[in-house]
């Protein structure tokens, strides 16, 4: 692999910044110590207090990114997720504020043969049909979105573009090189390699929202979850799948997976989930652990009828699930020979 030289990064860099065409614009005033949020959802209220009773000061817009100073817990909820981000302003619920970053990464021109698996760490980011700013934009690409990188180059301008395929179409879009970062060997290494298969069990409590890793039925992982529908709700249905329960095994992993309806599309309303990371398959209608982008509604059914995940806590999962795989664009099943998985309500 090959790195751009520094100055040429921080020329890259400095282009990316000023140009609001492929990353989120910069957030409001900020205080010093800060953190920032991207708004997943068109209309999220920001209310005098954590409480989701409280007046509404206003609507943030979808994508629109905010200051956040900090988390609290809100005293009347909402159940399953009581937790509220403080902003400038007022609070907002975590349920459609995802906390993203904005990072800056050298370009690697040198791309390994078979491609390089990458994790976008600015807030957004516009993809194009063609390595250029002025080519029609494709899907808007955000934050621990996962993405097979499988060439790079540079545009008539000196900007260095990363060509991206889609696991799912097989189409070839691109991305600016910076504002994908390639995952290091370790960040990828399996979990609990020593432990036999067969002490390794996953268990998921729908009720309460978590999933739990155990070893020889000891825990060694734990974290809150967002699932489908629950099969005891007074209310099934209402555009949600409900997840299944029983006994199952994982028969499939891949670290990325377009998700949706399968269009080359650029319309924020559109069912399309490029780069969902971490997928672990465990029930022959698709439903699985994986990474969510989209939401951080994690404590309650917020899901199509999978378990929506933390994306740093689904790789983790991700990792330790037997048994382990290539990191190719389309790994093989291994039906029968998975980590067990024991989901109730």
């Amino acid at each position: 692999m090959t790195l751009c030289s520094r100055r040429s990064f921080l020329k890259l860099a400095g282009a990316s910044l000023a140009g609001s065409a492929f990353t989120a614009p910069p957030p409001e005033d900020q205080p010093p110590a800060y953190s920032l949020g991207r708004s997943t959802a068109y209309g999220v209220d920001v209310r005098t207090e954590p409480d989701p009773r409280a007046p509404i000061l206003r609507e943030l817009h979808r994508d629109h990114i905010v200051t956040v100073l900090g988390e609290v817990l809100g005293e009347n909820g909402p159940e399953g997720n009581p937790r509220w981000f403080r902003l400038l302003d007022g609070y907002a619920h975590t349920a459609h504020v995802q906390e993203v970053r904005y990072e800056f990464n050298p370009v690697i021109y040198d791309v390994p043969v078979g491609g390089m698996l990458t994790e976008v760490t600015v807030p957004y980011t516009q993809s194009r049909y063609e390595a250029s700013e002025t080519a029609p934009p494709l899907y808007r690409l955000y934050y621990k979105t996962v993405l097979w990188v499988v060439g790079a180059r540079m545009d008539e301008q000196g900007r260095a573009w990363y060509t991206i395929r889609d696991d799912r179409l097989g189409y070839k879009f691109f991305a600016r090189a910076e504002h994908l970062r390639p995952f290091t060997p370790e960040e990828l290494a399996p979990v609990s390699p020593e432990v036999p298969p067969e002490a390794k069990r996953i268990e998921v409590d729908l009720t309460r929202q978590t999933v739990t890793a155990l070893e020889h039925e000891q825990p060694v992982f734990t974290a809150t979850v967002s699932s489908g529908w629950l099969r005891k709700d007074p209310k099934p249905g209402q555009g949600r799948t409900v997840t299944p329960v029983g006994r199952f095994r994982v028969f499939e992993k891949v670290p990325s997976r377009h998700m949706g309806n399968g269009r080359l599309t650029s319309s924020l309303d559109a069912y399309e989930l490029p780069g969902v990371p971490w997928v672990s398959f465990f029930h022959i209608l698709g439903t699985a652990f994986h990474g969510a982008y989209w939401h951080n509604d994690f404590g309650r059914p917020n899901s199509q009828g999978c378990l929506n995940m933390r994306p740093d806590e689904a790789r983790w999962l991700y990792r330790w699930i037997h048994p382990t795989v290539d990191l190719v664009p389309d790994p093989p099943m291994f039906e029968g020979q998975g980590t067990e998985v024991y989901l109730h309500d």
